[in-house]
């Protein structure tokens, strides 16, 4: 869930201009949950920053120098800035629109579409796509390869908040005939075993069917992180390398619009709070299902088949 963390002192400078009302960070702050921070709570994130995992979708403002709050957003994967300059521009979107038609190259495949937000700080992923193993052929959208340009391209380079966590949602019901679920779930560890990141990755996938609570509530395909979304309007096999494999728009979002910010559209934050929100309550519901319920899915970590799932652990959803 979004939140402003905000060092007392920080919120008082800011406030004390009377401009601030004007700005897009004055603007923010009126409309976002907000809580100020004593110089006690300021003092703890400072001697212990891991803890800003524990909010790990939260803005933090913090009476920190600017290095010591980019030391907490690279390591961390949080939104962390500098109360003496807070800047908030890379969460405000910056329209990014992408068409890729079938068979025609689209600059560098995903590497392209991703530029706007792949920069954004990240520690964790989840993507759904209900036909996302549909084809096994490149040219009709290998789900396996293109979750590979995906994570190469989102992945972080540095992270040292435990375990990244990546969660695959797709229709085990609509997967090409040639794939087994455990097939799926066991290429997608090589994949994330390729990609060579020196921070231990949780790679989760649940393959859901008709039957189950959630299918209806996950049409749209999304990749979503804790600051950005990305939304295609056909499918994420988006591309054979880098040329299309459907005509649609693929658009990556950051959490707010200029437009949003003054009241007049909806923040790319709703969609993304829709589909956790979705997750989290089934989350929540899978302890207490009954055994047959379960029968609606099949789910796997790190490669390996589960019985069933008590939890998903994606830390967007807790």
């Amino acid at each position: 869930m979004f939140k402003v963390y905000i060092s007392e002192s920080a919120y008082k400078s800011i406030t004390s201009y009377a401009t601030t009302g004007l700005s897009y960070l004055g603007k923010l702050l009126n409309k976002q949950p907000l809580q100020l921070l004593k110089e006690a709570d300021t003092e703890r994130y400072k001697e212990h920053p891991e803890n800003v995992l524990k909010n790990p979708s939260a803005l933090y403002i913090l009476d920190i120098t600017s290095a010591e709050a980019l030391a907490i957003q690279r390591t961390y994967g949080v939104m962390c800035v500098s109360g003496d300059s807070p800047n908030i521009s890379p969460l405000i979107d910056v329209n990014d629109i992408h068409i890729a038609k079938e068979q025609e190259k689209l600059g560098r495949g995903w590497d392209t579409v991703l530029d706007s937000v792949e920069q954004l700080p990240s520690n964790a992923l989840l993507l759904t796509d209900r036909y996302l193993f549909a084809f096994k052929r490149p040219n009709a959208g290998d789900g396996i390869a293109n979750i590979k340009d995906i994570l190469g391209e989102l992945l972080p380079k540095q992270f040292l908040g435990g375990n990244y966590h990546v969660t695959i949602v797709f229709d085990n019901m609509a997967k090409d005939e040639n794939y087994s679920f455990d097939e799926i779930a066991r290429l997608l560890e090589e994949v994330k075993q390729q990609l060579n990141r020196d921070y231990p990755i949780t790679m989760e996938v649940i393959g859901i069917t008709p039957d189950c609570s959630i299918y209806n509530k996950l049409h749209n395909r999304m990749i979503i992180s804790n600051y950005y979304l990305v939304e295609a309007s056909h499918k994420l096999a988006a591309f054979n390398k880098d040329k299309g494999t459907a005509r649609q728009m693929l658009i990556p979002m950051a959490l707010f619009t200029e437009s949003s910010l003054n009241g007049n559209s909806t923040p790319p934050l709703d969609a993304i709070d829709h589909t956790l929100s979705t997750l989290r309550k089934f989350s929540k519901s899978l302890t207490y299902l009954p055994e047959s319920a379960h029968s609606t899915y099949l789910y796997a970590v790190n490669g390996k088949r589960m019985e069933k799932c008590l939890s998903i652990r994606n830390r967007l959803i807790k």
